[in-house]
C-alpha cells in the first residue's frame, strides 16, 4: 500500500492511538474519586445565622459523603488511636443547637464522629476575629487539626487574611492585584489627614477593618462627617482599625466564587435601592453573571493571593470589561453558598465558559463537594 491510502491508514492508527490514549487518562482521573468523610466546624448566632453549614451537611448527605456538622459552643475532640472523636451539640436543620440548661433532661451530645487526616476534610466556617469563633480556642483548635495533619478549607492563614479587610489590601498590593485606593486611618484625630492621602475628594468609603455582611461599612460625603464618625468608632473601641477607600461608582459588584483553583458561579448583586451596599444580606437581589476572561483570570489570582481553597471573591468591575482589570474589594474565606445556589439553580442559561460544568449535579454546593472527591483538590 502506498500513496495517500497508507498516509490515511497512519493518520487513522495515530488518531485511534491518541483516542485511546485520551480514554486512559480520563480513566485516571475518574479512578482518582473516592470517598470522604467532611467535618464542618460552624456557630449559630442568632444575630447571623448558620445557612451555610447546613446546606453543606445536606448536600453532602445527598452525594452519600458521611457528614457531621459541629456547633463549636460546647464541641470538643478526644484522641482515639490515631483517630480522633468529635463531641458537639445536636445541630437542627436551622442551624441552631440547644445549649445545656434549655430542658431537665441534663447535657445532650450528638454520636460522636470519628475522623482522620486521610480520610477526613475540615471545613472551618469560622475564626471571625470578634465573633464567638473568634475566639482563641476555636483557633488553637483549627491549628491543632492542621498540625496534626488534616485539610482545612481555608487553611488557618486564609482566615487570617481575609478576616481583616486592611491585611487583604496589603496581599492584594504585593500581589500586583487591582483595589480601590486604600489608606489606613490611623488614630481618632486621623481623618483629616487620611483623606488627603486618599486624594481628598468625597465622597468616601469608610470601613472597620473587621465585619461582614456590608455591616461596618459607612458612605462619608464630607471631612466634617468623616471626622465625627472617626471619633465616635474610636470612643467606641480605641483598638479599632478603621481604614478609607475611594468611592467608585457602580450599579452592582460581583460575587466569584472559587474552589480548588477552579471558577464554580459568578454572581451579579446589584445595588439595594438608595444604598450603596450590595451584599445579598442586605437585601440585594442576585442574578447570574458571566465572566470576561480578564475577571476570570484576575479572581482566580486574587484567590490564589490569600491561599484560599474555598472562598468568594468580590470586585467591582471595569468600565471596559474586556480589556481591564475589575478593582477587587475583599476576599470571603467563609462565603455563604445559598444565595448563589439558589441563584443558579432558577437560571436555564447555559453555564459560562469560566464556570466548571457537572451536567449531572446542578448544584453549586454538590459541585464543590464532588470536586474534593479527587485527593489532588486538597492540597
Amino acid at each position: 500500500m502506498s500513496g495517500p491510502w497508507r498516509q490515511n491508514t497512519i493518520l487513522v492508527k495515530r488518531g485511534n492511538r491518541a483516542l485511546e490514549n485520551f480514554k486512559s487518562f480520563i480513566t485516571e482521573e475518574e479512578d482518582k474519586d473516592e470517598p470522604y468523610k467532611l467535618l464542618i466546624l460552624s456557630s449559630h448566632d442568632p444575630h447571623d445565622p448558620n445557612v451555610t453549614g447546613p446546606l453543606i451537611r445536606k448536600k453532602a448527605s445527598e452525594l452519600g459523603i458521611e457528614v457531621f456538622l459541629a456547633e463549636f459552643n460546647g464541641m470538643y475532640m478526644e484522641d482515639k488511636g490515631k483517630d480522633q472523636l468529635v463531641y458537639s451539640f445536636p445541630v437542627d436543620e436551622e442551624g441552631a443547637y440547644e445549649p445545656p440548661g434549655m430542658k431537665d433532661d441534663g447535657v445532650k451530645y450528638d454520636k460522636p464522629f470519628r475522623i482522620n487526616p486521610e480520610n477526613t476534610l475540615v471545613m472551618s466556617r469560622g475564626t471571625g476575629v470578634g465573633a464567638k469563633t473568634g475566639n482563641m480556642s476555636w483557633r488553637v483548635a483549627c491549628i491543632n487539626l492542621e498540625s496534626q495533619g488534616y485539610t482545612l478549607i481555608n487553611p488557618i492563614e486564609c482566615h487570617d487574611i481575609c478576616i481583616d479587610k486592611w491585611y487583604n489590601q496589603i496581599v492584594f498590593k504585593k500581589e500586583g492585584i487591582r483595589t480601590p485606593k486604600t489608606v489606613l486611618v490611623r488614630h481618632s484625630e486621623g481623618a483629616k489627614e487620611a483623606a488627603e492621602r486618599l486624594g481628598g475628594k468625597f465622597p468616601m468609603i469608610l470601613k472597620t477593618a473587621v465585619g461582614s455582611r456590608g455591616v461596618g461599612v459607612i458612605w462619608v460625603e464630607s471631612l466634617k462627617s468623616l471626622h465625627s464618625i472617626v471619633q465616635l468608632l474610636y470612643r467606641e473601641d480605641e483598638f479599632v482599625d478603621v481604614i478609607l477607600q475611594e468611592y467608585i461608582k457602580t450599579d452592582y459588584d460581583v460575587r466569584v466564587i472559587i474552589a480548588a483553583g477552579k471558577i464554580m458561579g459568578a454572581m451579579k448583586r446589584p445595588v439595594v435601592g438608595d444604598d450603596f451596599r450590595s451584599n445579598v444580606s442586605q437585601g440585594s437581589e442576585p442574578e447570574v453573571y458571566e465572566l470576561t476572561e480578564i475577571e476570570a483570570e484576575q479572581s482566580l489570582r486574587a484567590a490564589e493571593s490569600v491561599k484560599g481553597q474555598l472562598v468568594g471573591v468580590d470586585f467591582i468591575p471595569a468600565k471596559n470589561r474586556d480589556k481591564e482589570s475589575p478593582y477587587f474589594i475583599e476576599v470571603n474565606s467563609t462565603p455563604g453558598l445559598l444565595g448563589i445556589e439558589a441563584v443558579l439553580s432558577k437560571t436555564k442559561a447555559k453555564p459560562a465558559k469560566h464556570v466548571m460544568k457537572n451536567e449531572g449535579i446542578k448544584s453549586i454546593t454538590k459541585e464543590i463537594l464532588q470536586l474534593y472527591m479527587n485527593r489532588d483538590n486538597w492540597s
